[in-house]
């Protein structure tokens, strides 16, 4: 491997190169408008320290970058709290340097330096499933995709009796669109923050150009009886045609932060013109809108896939950061022997109906668990029971288990509504 070197940092005048090596494992065109916009956008918001990659031969074939984001963890009464974590993302490797040790050495560099920052676990959204375990990432979120057919009743569902939606341009949009996510980021568990410039970098504000990949979005806010409390986008993806064919579009956006506004933005969809099907993807797995439908059929689930994974880092700081469904104590030998071993060790957790903590300690463990099924339990997304046959879950103590999916337990499943 002496022909590969691994950087970091990685310095700003370096964005084009380091980004034309991405675009071509994400088999995207480094020579396309497109292409140019987005490396504008990294451009303006380039952090080396938190930047990796790989030369061989003073071409990179490699890359990696974490940021630092806020998700939304369990908080006391169905409410959430926030916790800073690191946020993997851009990982490519090129085909011509595959299973030379590279990934695993920015990964290990990567992980070390989130530990040594302080942030209890890293997240990321796998491209693919096999690459990541091996680094003790595990699935701890999942994402659906459904189509609404909203011609199948014309009753198909009612607008609520307060609030209405209006059509906005970007820069209006803008004005809302932060606060509006912010309050509503806040009712579900697992959403990741959209900080700094990312409202303007999406919406092609402040010096972005769009970066568009169809026809450009349409833009709505909803209003409530104390404000704007909804964000809407979506984009035509077939016309329809004057013998009876319907048109199709796609949900970009659908940002609620009240029950009103989220009734409101749907009955608006199911009400346009012409329109015959509407694609909404990384929606949650119990999509509520389901229950508002006249005819429930008319929404039909698509598409499930894991979403956001997740990799502890500091146990005692991840498990005291959130709040628990009820009361309870555990102590858990964690088995970490993935790269790192950083959550490996033996723990008391003990929650109350409002605060928990989390400690090292030597009494005899009632579960030994693999740090990747706690990992996939720490959002609520997945429980113990459903990975015990992967062998990762050893009760020791009669009934451990179970008082542990109480615990951990989620009134609404996470869902992260935010690539990244």
């Amino acid at each position: 491997m002496t022909d590969i070197d691994v950087v970091n940092p990685v310095p700003v005048d370096e964005v084009q190169p380091w980004l034309a090596s991405m675009a071509t494992t994400f088999l995207s065109d480094p020579e396309s408008d497109i292409f140019q916009r987005q490396v504008e956008a990294w451009r303006r918001e380039w952090y080396p320290d938190r930047t990796w990659g790989a030369r061989a031969h003073g071409r990179w074939v490699a890359t990696l970058a974490t940021e630092a984001r806020t998700v939304t963890v369990p908080g006391p009464e169905g409410t959430t709290r926030d916790v800073v974590a690191d946020a993997l993302t851009a990982v490519t490797v090129n085909a011509t340097h595959r299973r030379r040790g590279v990934l695993t050495r920015m990964l290990t560099e990567s992980l070390a330096a989130a530990k040594n920052r302080g942030e209890p676990f890293s997240v990321l959204i796998a491209a693919e499933w096999p690459i990541y375990g091996r680094f003790g990432y595990a699935p701890a979120t999942q994402v659906s995709s459904y189509t609404l057919f909203p011609r199948l009743r014309p009753d198909l569902l009612t607008p609520a009796e307060t609030g209405r939606v209006r059509q906005v341009d970007p820069s209006d949009l803008d004005k809302v669109a932060a606060d509006v996510f912010d309050r509503a980021r806040r009712l579900r568990v697992g959403q990741v923050d959209r900080p700094g410039a990312w409202w303007p970098r999406r919406l092609g504000l402040d010096g972005y150009r769009p970066i568009n990949h169809g026809n450009a979005p349409n833009y709505f806010v909803h209003d409530g009886p104390d404000g704007p409390d909804g964000v809407l986008w979506w984009a035509a993806t077939r016309d329809f045609e004057l013998n009876g064919d319907l048109g199709a579009i796609s949900v970009g956006n659908l940002t609620a932060a009240s029950d009103h506004a989220y009734r409101n933005l749907f009955a608006y969809l199911a009400g346009i013109d012409v329109i015959g099907e509407i694609a909404l993807d990384r929606r949650p797995v119990d999509e509520p809108i389901q229950w508002l439908l006249s005819d429930g059929r008319a929404l039909r689930h698509t598409g499930l896939l894991d979403d956001v994974w997740l990799r502890l880092l500091d146990v005692p700081a991840a498990l005291s950061a959130r709040a628990y469904a009820r009361p309870g104590r555990l102590v858990l030998d964690v088995v970490d022997a993935d790269i790192g071993g950083y959550a490996a060790g033996r723990y008391t957790l003990d929650a109350t109906e409002d605060s928990a903590e989390c400690r090292p300690t030597s009494e005899s463990a009632d579960l030994r668990i693999s740090q990747r099924a706690l990992a996939s339990t720490y959002l609520g997304g997945f429980t113990l029971r459903q990975q015990a046959i992967a062998g990762g879950v050893e009760e020791l103590t009669a009934g451990a288990a179970a008082r542990a999916d109480a615990m951990f337990a989620t009134a609404l499943a996470p869902w992260n509504a935010t690539g990244f």
